[in-house]
């Protein structure tokens, strides 16, 4: 009788391959970007080099002028994704536990969904004029619905066996929403923060470009004006690498808050 062994790596092995895949993609990214500038397709007074666009960012960070920017749109950022949270937690568990609630909000949310923030800010600066006020409105406001929406899943999902249990035990309605409707919608809610802390990145930048608002999108449009290419794209990839980070760090929240979830368990 013969046996085949089969020899698996462990986690440190498939993390080093993970990593390796993905140095490699970054590696082909950087040679496609030095490819194109070689070829003349787009000038390269309009796409600097890799090495120029660093010395960009670290002159900035030097001199003093990318630090503030990025903790502009961080504080922007923050308080707008809290505000988010905070409001599309409440009206989503409600909307999940009131039939009627749901049928009564849903055309309006249906009709206020679809848009842009962007397309607010002119109604939004006669209204509130500039400030951070502006940013923050137009930030929760585009951000709330993911979390608005995965929370009311999260809600309408609980297992009604749970929801007999509580009863059968005589919890009260504040009870089983506490000890079984929440706990059950908490990991839809990472989700869902997860994915308007992104939105609300995008949200924070755009509004300081368009209406010039402190932080990356403000520094950005300055830059552009003066002619300055390696300091736009300079911010352009500050501006991602904030994004990868952000999600990250997300990521690793919800594995460490939420080990006893379904989904972190597979």
């Amino acid at each position: 009788m013969s046996s085949a062994i089969v020899v698996r790596g462990g986690p440190n092995a498939e993390t080093a391959i993970r990593f390796a895949k993905g140095l490699a993609g970054i590696l082909a990214a950087c040679a496609l970007w030095e490819l194109v500038r070689a070829t003349g397709v787009i000038d390269a007074r309009d796409l600097p080099g890799l090495g120029d666009i660093a010395v960009a960012m670290a002159s900035g960070f030097a001199e003093g002028q990318l630090l503030p920017a990025l903790g502009a749109t961080l504080w922007a950022w923050f308080l707008g994704l809290v505000c988010a949270t905070v409001i599309g937690t409440a009206v989503g568990i409600a909307l999940g536990l009131s039939r009627a609630a749901d049928v009564i909000v849903r055309p309006v949310i249906e009709f206020l969904r679809p848009i842009p923030s962007v397309a607010l800010i002119p109604v939004a600066l006669v209204i509130m004029g500039l400030g951070l006020d502006l940013e923050i409105v137009l930030i929760a406001f585009a951000s709330v619905w993911p979390v608005l929406f995965s929370v009311k899943t999260g809600v309408e999902d609980t297992d009604p066996r749970f929801l007999d249990t509580g009863r059968v035990l005589g919890l009260r309605r504040s009870e089983t929403i506490g000890q079984i409707v929440l706990p059950n919608a908490l990991p839809p809610l990472a989700t869902g923060v997860r994915t308007a802390a992104a939105i609300a990145l995008v949200l924070a930048i755009t509004v300081e470009l368009v209406a010039g608002q402190p932080g990356l999108g403000a520094y950005l449009s300055d830059h552009r004006i003066a002619g300055q290419a390696a300091d736009v794209w300079a911010a352009v990839f500050l501006s991602g690498f904030l994004g990868y980070a952000v999600n990250l760090a997300f990521l690793e929240l919800e594995k460490r808050a939420l080990k006893w979830s379904a989904d972190q368990r597979a």
